[in-house]
């Protein structure tokens, strides 16, 4: 995971705030990004359903470690 201090010393990442269901949200964009997520503090916030639970995608963090996401939130914005 990386942290604000982090990205912004990053040359391809770009922080800011932006509005999500009129709640604002602290963002990363990092344009080497392939997919995007959101936390699940913001999802319990925004008291988001997901429209799909599956073993969707499989994710490698900077420690080595994967981790399934298992839900799809779709039409956030």
């Amino acid at each position: 995971m990386m942290r604000k201090e982090e990205a912004a010393n990053a040359p391809n990442v770009v922080t800011g705030t932006f509005s999500l269901l009129t709640q604002s949200v602290d963002v990363l964009f990092d344009s080497g990004a392939m997919h995007s997520f959101i936390s699940a503090k913001l999802v319990e916030t925004l008291e988001l359903n997901p429209t799909q639970k599956s073993s969707l995608l499989s994710v490698m963090l900077p420690d080595g470690k994967i981790m399934s996401c298992e839900e799809l939130y779709e039409g956030c914005l």
